[in-house]
């Protein structure tokens, strides 16, 4: 589980008449990730000669599938003759698309009849009036609206010769204006109503409102009728050949990823040849099956090969880590796969910052919140599968320090006394690690930490390079003798807290691995140096967070802690001492997720991880049948 999945690389020779059954058969069982063979006595291999045939009748199934409407399907075995026997005798795209060419006709059809009809019934405010009649070669009528605001603008405005109509609603007003049909009247009027914000409404065939309404409406029932009419008819096209379309389209898709992996074979005059990757455990059962299905028509064999894919393997309990490191980037196939490393120290970070188990639980709820309310398996998902469990470090934590919500448990028991309840209690029942009154210890305590979690990230190192070169993973074991000496060092010349008789063994052990360092890396491990002074110093921000957090809670705690003195402000106190504590909450959740993070994919990743392997991708249908 520290590694990833050991892989093989494999060779599988056939001859040419069993092409389409061997890759039906690869395609079905999913193990081997097919890669391109390298140039040599076979030559470069290309399409199957039906493939032309296949992608164009594909592509022909999944018009008509989109013309349907019809959305996934079921994925069948079957043939590629039969598939494209039974996909030919489907003749139904020129009616569909004719059907879709009516219905996109009717809606627009619609929609300009639903417009006309909203501005008719803007008008039936002004009763009888029969536009046909007030509107001629002598007499201009305006129609339409203006914001509510502007009319008394508006009537200022208009010619006098002109007679205007309104009738006011709450932010729209709708107005009539009629005039003479002067050049000069015209102009003066065209102006006034473009500065009022006239929207206007086309009456050009509108006779009475009421008339023109029940017209439109009755031309409306029609359009909708008709439109019906054609979609039922493309529902009975899909009544009647949905199924097997959608099945022909998810199995002529599949014919058509296979007859495109035939250009990464090799092929001679009579056999042809591939080759690919499987997991190491599930070699034999392919080869079992291969030749109990193919017998002397095929021959697979084990190869040598660079550029192995990767595949993780954790218990299901890690996938969220899992998902971490693979966001980051995916280990090389000799790599450590650190999923479960990050399982203990990612909590661990972030428990020791937040640590407080009101917090902690809070921190818990909302991440079981989240994970209901976005999609199960995306990116949101799983940071808050992470968020969840590390929610668990931060409620064990807090009972360590003994922090709830800014107080201790004794301080919460004389709290609920104030209000009559708990009495008897005069002892703490237990005594925490207060982080407030002990910020030198736990500062140093957050850079020991640190130190450890960095000598974890170089044994790594060392594991990842020993079969590599032994040179550099006797310098990434250095590095932890050089973190054990100069630990030692300070603590005894600086801190005096150890006899100054361990001082020469700790310089001893700090310049051996010093000499060790500079011999494995160069001049790269004297640059790195200071570097790691800095880095242990980074888990200083452990403390620095946790502390903020705490003084941040019982600055609240002081001046918002309700009690019974308080009467009626209690009414105020209450909610704001709840939301602050909420806040702070956040506050210190967001900054133990940020600086845990760093801590982790920064500090911690830098000693021992590469990455930038290549997810395995097997040459399978499962992707077709989702």
């Amino acid at each position: 589980m520290l590694r990833p999945l050991k892989m093989q690389k494999v060779r599988v020779a056939a001859v040419k008449s069993i092409t389409n059954e061997l890759l039906s058969d690869l395609h079905n069982i999913g193990l081997v990730e097919v890669r391109k063979v390298p140039a040599g006595p076979f030559a470069q291999g290309k399409t199957v000669p039906i493939y032309d045939r296949i992608s164009s009748q594909w592509v022909r199934m999944r018009t008509i599938k989109s013309m349907l409407g019809l959305r996934g399907g079921i994925y069948k075995e079957m043939g590629v003759e039969q598939a494209l026997s039974e996909a030919e005798k489907i003749q139904i795209a020129e009616p569909l698309k004719k059907g879709h060419d009516q219905l996109s006709a009717l809606n627009s059809e619609l929609s300009a009849l639903e417009q006309k009809l909203k501005g008719a019934k803007k008008l039936l405010r002004f009763g009888n009036v029969d536009f046909s009649a007030a509107s001629s070669k002598y007499i201009c009528l305006y129609a339409g609206t203006v914001p509510s605001a502007k009319i008394s603008s508006l009537r200022k405005s208009i010619p006098a010769s002109c007679e205007v109509s309104t009738q006011v609603g709450k932010t729209e007003a709708v107005v009539l204006v009629l005039c003479g049909s002067e050049e000069g009247v015209t102009s003066a009027v065209d102006l006034v109503l473009s500065r009022h914000g006239f929207q206007p409404i086309n009456v050009s065939d509108f006779t009475t409102p009421a008339a023109t309404v029940k017209k439109i409406e009755g031309e409306i029932a029609a359009k909708k009728t008709e439109l019906s009419a054609v979609e039922r008819g493309i529902s009975a096209y899909a009544s009647k050949y949905g199924e097997q379309v959608s099945t022909l389209e998810r199995t002529l898709a599949v014919w058509a990823e296979r007859g495109l992996a035939t250009k990464d074979f090799g092929f001679g005059d009579e056999a042809f040849i591939l080759e690919g990757w499987v997991k190491d455990k599930d070699y034999s059962g392919l080869e079992s099956h291969l030749k109990s299905r193919f017998g002397s028509k095929l021959h697979m064999e084990r190869i040598e090969g660079e550029g192995s894919p990767t595949v993780l393997d954790n218990p299901g309990s890690t996938k969220q880590f899992q998902f971490l490191v693979e966001l980051f980037s995916l280990p090389r196939p000799d790599e450590i796969d650190p999923s479960l490393i990050l399982l203990i120290t990612v909590p661990i970070m972030y428990g020791l910052m937040l640590g407080d188990v009101i917090y902690g639980l809070i921190s818990f709820l909302l991440a079981g919140w989240m994970m209901g309310k976005v999609k199960k398996g995306g990116l949101g998902y799983e940071v808050a599968r992470i968020w969840k469990f590390s929610a668990i470090a931060g409620i064990i934590f807090g009972l360590i320090f003994d922090e709830w919500m800014g107080l201790s448990s004794f301080q919460w028991i004389q709290f609920l006394q104030g209000w009559g309840l708990l009495t008897g209690i005069t002892a703490p029942l237990y005594h925490g690690f207060s982080r407030i009154h002990n910020m030198g210890l736990l500062l140093g305590f957050s850079i020991i930490v640190g130190m450890l979690h960095l000598a974890l990230g170089f044994l790594l190192g060392a594991m990842n390079e020993w079969h590599h070169s032994r040179k550099h993973a006797y310098g990434k074991l250095a590095w932890i003798g050089l973190e054990i000496g100069g630990f030692f060092l300070v603590t005894i010349y600086i801190l005096a807290i150890f006899p100054a008789a361990w001082a020469a063994p700790a310089a001893a052990i700090f310049f051996v691995s010093l000499v060790i360092i500079l011999w494995a890396e160069g001049m790269m491990g004297a640059v790195e140096l200071p570097a790691i002074l800095g880095n242990s110093l980074s888990y200083a921000r452990i403390a620095a967070v946790g502390i903020a957090g705490v003084a941040l809670a019982e600055v609240i705690n002081e001046s918002f802690l309700p009690g019974p003195e308080q009467g009626l402000m209690l009414l105020i106190v209450l909610p704001v001492f709840l939301v602050l504590h909420v806040l702070n909450a956040g506050l210190a959740m967001v900054e133990s997720i940020v600086q845990g993070g760093r801590l982790n994919l920064v500090e911690f990743y830098g000693k021992f991880f590469h990455g930038g392997g290549k997810a395995f991708a097997p040459f399978s249908v499962e992707k077709f049948k989702q």
